[in-house]
Formats: structure tokens, C-alpha cells, sequence
């Protein structure tokens, strides 16, 4: 994974590729005011209405970021990278040449880029107190439940297979809780592949 501080280089992606970057919001205070100025109107006021500063500046960071590395990508000014919706709500990029998908945790905010097809991430931070049994049994397919039955580590488990359904589903374009239990993965010894 690429951090966002490293676009000097980008170079662009192939069919078939998928492109990974990072950030630590947490260290990016400095870049906030530059980030907030790439931001549209619309996105602005979606970072103004979250009253936790931190909130604030992850959602400038995730969109700001966004709009630094598919200026890049595209060979674009940042501001002007201009964003649609697909029927299920998520995001795309309106001239359509490139497909990405952006999740956020912690103080970490995550991009993936894909020059063909569709993409999905997601990033989930470990907690400890998550109900993860109960979330299981409504989301996770009878293998995947009974992987983290027997799990050495069940918590971590869990999210590892919760990230990874997530990213396969928001790579579909469909509704995250409305597919999370249609989804399977390939375990291999009750490990996410």
C-alpha cells in the first residue's frame, strides 16, 4: 500500500490492475486546509455538518485524497475530478475511466483504483467489545460461522472476514448490509485468503 504522501510518481494502472493507498489522518493536520480547498461545495458541507473535529478531518482527508490521486491518475486539476452515483449508491467517477472505492477506521483512511472493472475496499480497525457472534449469525455464510467457532482468535477473524465481504460487495455496487449474506468466501484453515 502506497501512502498518499508518494504521488510524484504515480504511474498508471493496466487492465487488470488494482492500486492501493493510505493514509493516517491522524498525521495529515497539516495538509487539511489545502485538502479542504480541493473539496466541492457538496462535499464541504457534508465535512461542515459532522460535529467531531475528527470526523471533520476524516472526511476531508477521504474525499480530499480522493481528489488528489484521481487528479492524478487522470491528469486532472483535483478540483475539477468530477463524481457520479450508480442506481445503488456508489460512487463512481463520471468520465467513467476508472473505477474506486475508498473505507475508513480508526484514524486510517484507505483508496483502491482499478483502470477495468469495479472495486471494492474496506478497512476495519479491531475492536473488542463487538457483538461479533450475533453479527455473524445474521451476515456470515454456515462456513464462515463455523470458521469463527473455531477460531484461536475469533475477534480477529471476524473482521477480517467482515472486511473482506464488505469490499466484494461494495465492489458489486450493491447494498452493504442488504449482501453481506450473500456473499461466501474461500477460507482456507479458517483464514481469509
Amino acid at each position: 500500500m502506497e501512502t498518499i504522501r508518494s504521488i510524484d510518481n504515480i504511474i498508471a494502472l493496466q487492465a487488470g490492475e488494482v492500486a492501493i493507498w493510505g493514509a493516517d489522518v491522524s498525521e495529515m493536520t497539516e495538509d487539511i486546509d489545502s485538502l479542504i480547498g480541493l473539496l466541492s461545495a457538496e462535499e464541504l458541507q457534508k465535512a461542515e455538518r459532522l460535529k467531531n473535529k475528527q470526523a471533520r478531518q476524516m472526511c476531508v482527508v477521504a474525499r480530499g485524497g480522493l481528489r488528489v490521486l484521481m487528479g492524478a491518475y487522470t491528469k486532472q486539476d483535483p478540483s475539477q475530478v468530477m463524481f457520479g452515483q450508480q442506481f445503488g449508491g456508489k460512487p463512481t467517477l463520471e468520465s467513467g475511466e476508472m473505477s474506486f472505492n475508498l473505507s475508513h477506521s480508526g484514524d486510517w483512511v484507505v483508496w483502491a483504483f482499478a483502470a477495468s472493472g469495479e472495486v471494492g475496499v474496506d478497512l476495519e480497525q479491531v475492536r473488542a467489545h463487538v457483538s461479533y457472534a450475533r453479527v455473524a449469525q445474521r451476515y456470515f455464510q454456515p462456513a464462515e460461522q463455523q470458521a469463527l467457532a473455531e477460531a484461536a482468535d475469533a475477534s480477529r477473524l471476524f473482521f477480517d472476514i467482515w472486511a473482506a465481504k464488505e469490499a466484494l460487495v461494495k465492489a458489486s455496487g450493491k447494498g452493504v448490509f442488504g449482501a453481506m449474506n450473500e456473499v461466501e468466501l474461500p477460507l482456507m484453515a479458517g483464514v481469509v485468503p
